[in-house]
């Protein structure tokens, strides 16, 4: 495979062509602008920093370009960067699709699985994720698995940025670039704190006593509830856990699922508002991949085991 950057970028001709050779000085760049900055993708890496910087250096020479800044103003991705990054992904996912491949042709599984879940699933007793996980290392012992745990948005940007593999999170509706399997779902009720005790308001109590509404971006349901509520006053969370702290100092209310609110209930007073039984909903947790991206042996293994897990 041979890339011209210089025609991509418009920079002066590279000393040399990128081919086969360079796919790993690639990856390291790729890993270093996901890890944020050089220091951080050292643990992913397995690598110091200096080893790193030397690394990128033989890159920049190679592509004849800067690719980022970094030093003691931070890290940042210069333009060029950018296109080397798009090509970086590109050629990452096409050699992970040609391993793949060998791996179908000698019916062995192996590689690397970046999966992510959902904040707080493991407090659901309806999320099995965790035996899934026990079944998967003993059927695939040769494959690394990276677990991570993010917002449900957060998520879902990692996925379509191919950072992960598979997740698994809130299903979204309208987002035709991901494909979902649904797995378990979570009870979700209108909380509100009383960390100096007293009685749960009503719902048609909440405007009047001055309670601020608890937002969490790109959810749905709670951007038309300040309508519903006649609540003006707002603040934004992002996460559960976010939204739980803000509950629990008093005079906030907001949704959260009912396995979380019984996990912390013996740290924090958290109680459901009073007659607001018709705002409760199910939210469907499922398993989620991106459209247009083949899913992996390992992959494929792991999705499998998820939905037997979670069978009744």
């Amino acid at each position: 495979m041979i890339v011209d950057f210089a025609r991509m970028s418009g920079s002066e001709l590279p000393p040399g062509p990128i081919d086969e050779r360079h796919l790993r000085l690639l990856r390291i760049f790729r890993v270093v602008v996901e890890a944020g900055g050089l220091t951080a993708a050292e643990a992913p890496l397995s690598m110091e920093r200096s080893t790193i910087s030397r690394h990128l250096q033989a890159l920049e020479k190679q592509l004849g370009s800067t690719l980022c800044y970094r030093g003691p103003g931070g890290f940042a991705l210069t333009d060029f960067g950018r296109v080397a990054l798009k090509v970086a992904i590109a050629a990452g996912d096409t050699l992970d699709m040609a391993l793949n491949e060998l791996d179908r042709a000698r019916n062995s599984v192996s590689g690397d699985l970046h999966f992510g879940i959902a904040d707080n699933c493991i407090s659901n007793p309806s999320c099995q994720v965790h035996r899934a996980v026990a079944a998967f290392r003993e059927q695939a012992p040769n494959v690394t698995l990276y677990l991570s745990i993010a917002t449900s948005d957060d998520l879902r940007q990692k996925l379509m940025e191919r950072k992960l593999h598979m997740g698994i999170t809130g299903i979204a509706n309208g987002n035709a670039a991901m494909r979902h399997q649904a797995l378990f779902s979570e009870q979700v009720r209108l909380y509100v704190g009383l960390p100096h005790g007293g009685k749960a308001p009503l719902v048609q109590e909440l405007a009047d006593q001055q309670y601020i509404l608890v937002l969490r971006q790109n959810h749905y349901r709670t951007l038309s509830l300040g309508k519903r509520l006649k609540i003006e006053r707002r603040t934004f969370a992002q996460g559960l856990e976010a939204v739980a702290t803000l509950l629990a100092g008093g005079g906030f209310v907001g949704y959260l699922p009912t396995h979380y609110v019984a996990s912390i209930a013996p740290q924090h007073r958290l109680v459901e508002v009073g007659g607001a039984g018709p705002l409760a909903h199910d939210t469907k947790i499922g398993m989620a991949t991106v459209h247009n991206y083949q899913i992996s042996p390992a992959g494929q293994l792991l999705a499998g085991l998820l939905v037997q897990a979670h069978k009744p």
